[in-house]
């Protein structure tokens, strides 16, 4: 009796378990779907409180708290007024900071702080550059070394270069062998599961627009 006791008891276990892991998979593919549409700050905010009520639930997974991150950081970047810029950066940090605590040793965390820090540096280059932009390049360097067939890492680290060549007026052939290494990584790459990152089409084009020139 008490086996079968048992045996009901881990079915029951089993089934609640893949009834829940259903439900968030469910969650993330239509907070996933609205972010591949969002196409405004606002729409963007919209996608940030979404994955933020599945971060709430799902305490012990990195993803919702890196799409909250990742949905603040393209707010921020479509944002125009200044202040507003660096207040969504703060509220990326916060979420991005969970999504640290639970996966350090994930290359796209740390690839999307590097993201985060090359954002911050774009609102004043002047004045940010010089403190931010290496502190950007080293992050995503270590992105890169923690799984080199990250395209998103090697993207973001070659797009930063590339705005620092330009910044400085400094020849771009190097950076762009490394972003044709990036874009090649990219049309090759297989993301772990539906759920895993899988944007930096822009980044693509922007890189290969402005190597052509």
């Amino acid at each position: 009796m008490k086996r079968l006791f048992l045996s009901i008891l881990a079915s029951w276990t089993i089934a609640f378990s893949f009834a829940s892991n259903s439900a968030y998979e469910q969650a993330m593919q239509q907070a996933l779907s609205q972010l591949a549409q969002a196409d405004s700050p606002e729409a963007f905010q919209a996608v940030a409180n979404q994955f933020q009520r599945i971060a709430q639930v799902e305490k012990d997974q990195w993803l919702p708290f890196y799409y909250t991150s990742y949905a603040y950081i393209i707010h921020s970047a479509m944002s125009e007024d200044r202040e507003q810029k660096d207040q969504g950066l703060d509220q990326a940090q916060q979420y991005l900071d969970e999504a640290q605590q639970l996966a350090p040793e994930e290359s796209e965390v740390v690839a999307l702080q590097g993201y985060l820090h090359t954002i911050r540096v774009s609102i004043d280059p002047a004045n940010r550059g010089p403190e931010l932009a290496p502190r950007a390049t080293q992050i995503l360097s270590q992105a890169v070394e923690m799984n080199p067939n990250n395209p998103r890492a090697l993207l973001l680290l070659a797009q930063m270069k590339y705005g620092t060549s330009q910044f400085f007026n400094s020849d771009t052939s190097e950076v762009c062998a490394l972003a044709g290494q990036a874009i090649a990584k990219f049309e090759q790459a297989e993301p772990e599961s539906p759920l895993h990152p899988t944007w930096g089409e822009w980044i693509v084009g922007y890189l290969q627009r402005a190597c052509d020139q």
